[in-house]
């Protein structure tokens, strides 16, 4: 986990090309060792999408899905390594995505999907975190039955891409 967000740094302040040198390198170590990707992998693979064995949303016994843990991290944790794995330098999800999808041999519409699948449970946390009234305990948890039929098909299939972006991780790295 600690490894994971270091990836993440930007610069703040001072000469922003050598935060750009160092995260060049990074890339360039993370490529040459394979076992390192691997746990990266492992740890991208600890948390599964919420879909039954039906395709459907599954709940919590509260009829809930936590949204960052179930959703988003499952995309920026992909993201991170496909990153790393391809020597793309940026930093944000969507970028990442976007910019490693090309060089993984991906169809401009199977990455963009991600993006889009990412973007969506996004924007839906964002929601779900503005409309509370002060549930600071739970703030990335949403009730599916209270979400309109578009958002629940779209948050649906936003877990569908997710669980094909863990396939391609497992397949990638986990052999």
């Amino acid at each position: 986990l600690n490894a994971s967000i270091y990836f993440d740094f930007r610069s703040l302040a001072g000469d922003p090309a050598m935060a750009q040198a160092l995260r060049s390198e990074i890339a360039q170590a993370a490529q040459r060792v394979p076992r390192f990707l691997q746990q990266l992998a492992a740890n991208a693979l600890r948390h599964s999408v919420p879909l039954n064995w039906l395709g459907n949303i599954a709940v919590d016994g509260a009829g809930m899905v936590d949204l960052k843990l179930q959703g988003s991290a499952l995309f920026v944790d992909a993201a991170r390594l496909f990153a790393l794995a391809h020597g793309v330098t940026a930093t944000g999800t969507r970028d990442r995505i976007v910019a490693a999808g090309p060089s993984m041999g991906l169809t401009s519409t199977e990455y963009e999907a991600w993006a889009v699948g990412f973007e969506f449970i996004q924007m839906l946390r964002l929601q779900v975190q503005l409309q509370s009234t002060g549930n600071i305990e739970r703030p990335n948890h949403v009730a599916v039955a209270s979400l309109n039929d578009i958002d629940r098909r779209m948050l649906k299939e936003s877990f569908r891409v997710g669980r094909a972006m863990q396939q391609r991780l497992q397949l990638d790295y986990m052999r």
